[in-house]
């Protein structure tokens, strides 16, 4: 008897241990899947690299303050930085020469909340836009060693890196959520404390606050980073209030939706029967909500091209994915289980058993009332001069990493925001927040920057007459430009 026991548990000992590991492999190997990692690697054929100094000629470059263009200029680039400023004669005929063509020299874009995954070529896409730098709101160890190879000549827009976000759940649902979703769950203030100087020593660029963080640990986060030299950033977690934040340590805010979530709460939650309620709320509180922000130097990433996605997104999914370049979407993120596009993983359509009735009216009031909260509170955020950063939340359904860029522009844009504001919003105001030499055409400043066909101060739009891309001084022809798209698409499609 006791050989058979002896038997048993050696059995055991060696078949729990093996099928925790089967079950890990195979929950990882799925995860690296959802999240793009398993995606051929794009290599696009691009042209001959530039000289590390040559001279940028004949360009209308933008003044420094933004608000205007001085014509016939040329630009020293030297290493990656703009080493000078100036008519072409001054500078000799020794140093290679690249005509610009008369177009219009801005700094190069920086979309402000993206989500890169494992999707390492999201990057092409992003250059392929203009954009230049991206702030990524979940970074893990590996875009840290992404970063490395982007310094060391990879190519690739500048990374700002935000560490995934601190949140909190009971025990077994956060061993679970730190092993799929990659989250920083804390379970105690102690805990809390400890992870902040961790995640500081690992070379994150700022800590980020999610909605499920706990308001005590909200609170220990903000106590814990106040003597550090990185910003706290992200949600004000559902059971924070607009006090709390106030009260805060918070430099910025991940959506203009944490402001409309937290007005939304004081009436005790938006419904379908609350909109004149809701709407009538948002517009008797947004000024004081914006001035508090404003006196407390408090940014907020804008996202509002995703919120006015939402209504196309639960009344026709299909025809809000032929809206927008899904052809350029990691096919890993599109049928994944965590943020999918598709039909049956979308986490924004609606369930068929709620199709019921006049659900088409019904969805369709709801959620344009839901973006008509938005534009009224970013309208009180421009009016008080709040620093606005521009950002997608790119790679959630529908963004198009690079591309949802363009379209966050024009509906900042369209929500009453001056072209020359926009921009600003997409250049010189996040660079200045992330204490970046980035978002200004100036002596000493990063060569990121991007020549457009038309002016983008008389119309934002203009961001997508892009004819070249300048990234740490490397200039990349418009068809260098479209062999980056080219090399996306290709490798999607031998995904597939």
């Amino acid at each position: 008897m006791n050989k058979w026991l002896r038997r048993t548990a050696i059995f055991l000992g060696v078949m729990i241990p093996l099928s925790g590991l089967i079950a890990y492999l195979v929950v990882d190997n799925a995860l690296a899947r959802m999240y793009g990692e398993t995606t051929p690697l794009a290599k696009p054929q691009l042209g001959a690299e530039s000289p590390d100094k040559y001279l940028l000629t004949n360009v209308q470059v933008l003044s420094a303050d933004g608000r205007g263009f001085e014509s016939d200029l040329s630009v020293l680039i030297a290493d990656g930085t703009i080493e000078s400023i100036g008519h072409a004669q001054t500078f000799g005929n020794s140093i290679p020469r690249v005509d610009g063509g008369g177009q219009y020299l801005v700094p190069g874009l920086t979309d402000s909340h993206v989500h890169l995954w494992r999707s390492r070529n999201d990057l092409l896409l992003y250059l392929a836009n203009g954009v230049t730098q991206v702030r990524e709101m979940h970074a893990q160890p590996h875009h840290l060693n992404w970063r490395e190879t982007l310094s060391a000549g990879a190519l690739g827009p500048d990374l700002y890196l935000v560490a995934a976000q601190l949140a909190t759940y009971p025990f077994w649902e956060g061993l679970w959520r730190t092993f799929t979703t990659e989250r920083q769950v804390v379970g105690s203030r102690s805990a809390t404390r400890a992870r902040i100087p961790a995640l500081i020593a690992q070379g994150y660029d700022a800590i980020k606050a999610s909605s499920f963080l706990s308001r005590e640990h909200y609170l220990t986060a903000s106590d814990a980073i106040s003597d550090s030299q990185i910003p706290l950033v992200g949600h004000l977690p559902l059971e924070a209030n607009l006090a709390d934040l106030w009260s805060s340590n918070q430099r910025e805010l991940a959506h203009v939706e944490e402001l409309v979530k937290a007005l939304a709460r004081e009436i005790g939650g938006y419904t379908g029967a609350k909109q004149n309620e809701f709407l009538a709320h948002v517009r008797a509180r947004r000024q004081a909500v914006a001035k508090q922000l404003r006196a407390r130097d408090i940014a907020v990433t804008t996202t509002i091209a995703l919120v006015h996605s939402f209504a196309g997104q639960k009344l026709d999914l299909q025809s809000a994915l032929a809206q927008v370049e899904f052809n350029y979407v990691n096919p890993g993120v599109a049928r994944g289980q965590a943020m999918g596009w598709l039909p049956g993983v979308n986490p924004y359509q609606v369930p068929a058993s709620r199709k019921v009735g006049d659900w088409q009216r019904r969805y369709a009031d709801y959620w344009d009332t839901y973006a008509k909260a938005h534009v009224l509170m970013l309208e009180a955020l421009y009016a008080e001069g709040v620093m606005l950063l521009a950002g997608t939340d790119a790679s959630v359904p529908v963004m198009v990493p690079g591309f949802s860029m363009h379209s966050e522009l024009l509906a900042l844009q369209a929500a009453g925001l001056s072209p020359t504001d926009v921009l600003a919003a997409a250049t010189r105001s996040p660079g200045h927040w992330m204490n970046w030499n980035t978002g200004k055409i100036a002596v000493g400043y990063r060569a990121n920057l991007i020549l457009l066909r038309d002016n983008p101060l008389e119309d934002i739009a203009a961001t997508a007459s892009l004819e070249s891309v300048i990234i740490r001084g490397r200039f990349l022809t418009r068809q260098d430009l479209d062999a980056l798209l080219l090399a996306v698409e290709h490798a999607n499609r031998a995904a597939d």
